[in-house]
């Protein structure tokens, strides 16, 4: 009896184990065939994407939008399910990747439009000024042509190549300095709260009647403005814009900083050197 009594038991077990694979084996399959019937869904060609809309592009061809999307909706994810459905393309990172790719675009939004197209809105970069190679000391010199200069923002991203142009006579405003790199295209030319700052104290300039043309600001801290006159003046990141502006009110009684100079009628004074808090030093 002892016997029989152990020899149910372990039967038992064994038709429960049985039972219990079985279970487990119909479930895979289940899953299986499920994820193979969401694979073939994925790729009907009811679902694909045929067509793209773009729309807000200026400076940025259509064409190379599309074929970004393209190329990302290309294949498919683990083998198995379409990239190109319009139920599973991956839009987020589409976007990431357009923003950090194709620096002209500042921002985008992609959505669908109906079950084959997507619609890609984009707002692009303005070009407000322009951030040129070299030195302006020699850049801004006798009107020459002036080559390696590449698009800003009004944040100080630099996004785009600008066209060669000729000295003083072209419309964005030039800034020079802190950028080494060979290629700039995706940098900052400056922090971008410095850079309003920046922007402020050129505009209060001009309002002033003294027409910049050209802005260096250099590693150790140091600015130079150049004005169209021929005249330039030196700061500092140890000076503040405001305590800038008002000692150049406080000198323009004395010093002409806004007539517009010429080889007849040289300036004074060629260089206003503002580095050493209250003592300004004139320099020819």
């Amino acid at each position: 009896m002892r016997n029989n009594s152990a020899f149910r038991p372990s039967r038992l077990r064994k038709r429960r184990r049985k039972i219990l694979a079985i279970k487990f084996g119909a479930v895979f399959l289940l899953l299986v065939a499920f994820i193979f019937l969401l694979s073939w869904l994925s790729k009907m060609p009811s679902i694909q994407i045929e067509h793209i809309e773009v729309s807000g592009n200026a400076m940025l061809s259509k064409e190379d939008v599309e074929d970004f999307i393209k190329k990302e909706t290309s294949g498919n994810f683990y083998n198995l399910f379409s990239r190109n459905s319009i139920f599973l393309y991956p839009k987020r990172s589409i976007e990431n990747k357009i923003l950090a790719d194709l620096k002209k675009v500042l921002k985008i939004e992609i959505s669908s439009s109906g079950l084959k197209s997507i619609t890609v809105n984009i707002t692009e970069r303005k070009p407000e000024f322009t951030w040129c190679a070299g030195n302006a000391d020699l850049e801004l010199k006798d009107n020459k042509e002036v080559d390696g200069c590449y698009f800003m923002d009004n944040e100080g991203k630099i996004f785009s190549e600008a066209p060669k142009f000729s000295g003083n006579t072209h419309m964005h405003m030039r800034y020079f300095g802190l950028i080494d790199d060979a290629e700039p295209i995706g940098k900052n030319y400056i922090q971008s709260s410095i850079f309003k700052e920046i922007i402020n104290f050129v505009s209060s300039l001009n309002n002033m009647g003294m027409t910049v043309v050209g802005f260096q600001a250099e590693a150790g801290g140091e600015y130079k403005i150049y004005l169209q006159n021929g005249i330039k003046i030196i700061s500092d990141e140890r000076q503040s814009f405001d305590k800038i502006l008002k000692n150049i009110e406080s000198i323009l009684p004395e010093i002409d900083l806004k007539n517009n100079y010429s080889a007849d009628n040289p300036p004074k004074y060629k260089i206003v050197d503002f580095r050493f808090g209250n003592k300004i030093f004139l320099r020819n």
